[in-house]
């Protein structure tokens, strides 16, 4: 039986790395398993992407795509400490991750 992780709400912005490019995007929850965030242009279904959390790449797959956003699953749990950073609400200024405003 698959169990669900603990979210917890964030308004972390960062950059994803995709195959199609770099998207801008300003995550709303967290868990140690994935995200959802909100942002222009969300990349496909199925769609591999990766993100740095405290100097370390994490890779994850689109298991949701939304008009506004989607969802990620991550490769591999993330650490206490990595979800503890994502965890923030730091408003970042999305120019500091190269993004434009999200709205």
């Amino acid at each position: 039986m698959k169990t669900r992780n603990d979210r917890w709400p964030s308004a972390w912005a960062m950059q994803l790395s995709t195959d199609s490019g770099p998207v801008v995007v300003r995550v709303t929850n967290v868990s140690q398993s994935g995200l959802r965030f909100v942002g222009p242009t969300p990349p496909t279904i199925g769609e591999p992407v990766q993100f740095s959390a405290m100097g370390q790449v994490v890779r994850a797959r689109v298991v949701r795509r939304e008009k506004t956003g989607g969802a990620l699953a991550f490769d591999s749990m993330i650490s206490a400490a990595q979800l503890s950073n994502l965890r923030q609400y730091r408003d970042l200024p999305l120019s500091a991750v190269g993004g434009r405003p999200i709205a």
